[in-house]
């Protein structure tokens, strides 16, 4: 192990392709990005009262890195003892990542390769992964601007961006909004404090919220149910041209449709009707008012 000294520590590791990079730490912001190189270059800047009490560790592996960074146990019962840590590393492109910091939030770019992320007390950044991410943090937002594969979000304080992903998407936040770009999976989005859009779903939507509005758009045929549920606002759907669906739905104020539906049933507060003979369920719950739009009127 090494003690932190004033200057950043500098190391660098010969790494191929195809490898594991993870970096578990007490404290710290990681920011991890993909270059070129057969190799992995790590900066480590540790600060604070403390910095003499952070320990680092570097095991290479026979796939990869792990960087390990841990506060003394009698540092931190100690007064003034404050340390902060920036681990700015980087990595083969086509490399996979195992991330953890109680303390800091986590950045990651240009990857190709599978990421899990998981910070206690800070936000995370994903700008492009070309396989699965899995995002989880206790203390602020994630956003994810590309991911080639499946993506898990979670977060108890803060809201979830994804601008598009390949595969499906499970977002759930206690504190936040939700908003959901190009999805091309099925999308389970669940959030208890904020409002919820899909900008264009191209697989099944399950959505689910106590404290705001629902927008969806549908942009390709669901192949199964779809659910739309609000305590708390307007549930609002956008249908591309074309699609077959049952639709069924509720609301507290109204329900109005751009689309004619085959064998409608109207009631106060209710339709039910097949939309171009018929399909998978669509399912739309509001206390609020329900609008069913056309994809092509979305603003």
């Amino acid at each position: 192990s090494v003690a932190a000294p004033a200057e950043p520590i500098v190391r660098s590791f010969a790494a191929q392709p195809g490898g594991e990079l993870e970096v578990d730490t007490d404290v710290g912001r990681i920011e991890i990005s993909g270059h070129d190189a057969d190799e992995i270059m790590v900066e480590v800047d540790v600060r604070g009262p403390g910095a003499a009490g952070f320990e680092l560790d570097f095991r290479e592996r026979s796939n990869g890195l792990e960087v390990v960074g841990k506060t003394s146990r009698g540092l931190m019962n100690r007064r003034n003892s404050h340390v902060d840590a920036d681990f700015v590393i980087r990595v083969p492109r086509r490399y996979d990542l195992l991330l953890t910091t109680l303390g800091g939030s986590i950045s990651v770019g240009d990857i190709e390769g599978e990421v899990r992320a998981d910070t206690s007390g800070g936000n995370i950044e994903i700008s492009r992964v070309t396989g699965d991410v899995n995002a989880s943090t206790s203390g602020g937002g994630i956003s994810i601007a590309y991911a080639g594969g499946d993506v898990s979000a979670d977060t108890s304080g803060g809201s979830i961006r994804v601008e598009e992903a390949a595969g499906e998407v499970k977002a759930d936040t206690s504190g936040g909004s939700i908003r959901l770009g190009r999805i091309a999976g099925p999308v389970d989005a669940d959030t208890s404090g904020g409002s919820i859009s899909v900008k264009a779903a191209r697989s099944t939507v399950s959505a689910s919220t106590s404290g705001g509005s629902i927008k969806v758009g549908f942009a390709a045929q669901p192949d199964g149910r779809s659910r739309l549920d609000t305590s708390g606002g307007m549930v609002t759907v956008y249908l591309a041209d074309g699609l077959a669906l049952d639709v069924k739905a509720r609301s507290g104020v109204g329900v109005t449709s751009a689309f004619v539906l085959d064998d409608a049933r109207m009631e106060p507060g209710r339709l039910e009707g097949r939309l171009n003979g018929g399909g998978p369920l669509l399912q739309l719950r509001s206390s609020g008012r329900v609008r069913i739009e056309r994809m092509e009127d979305r603003t």
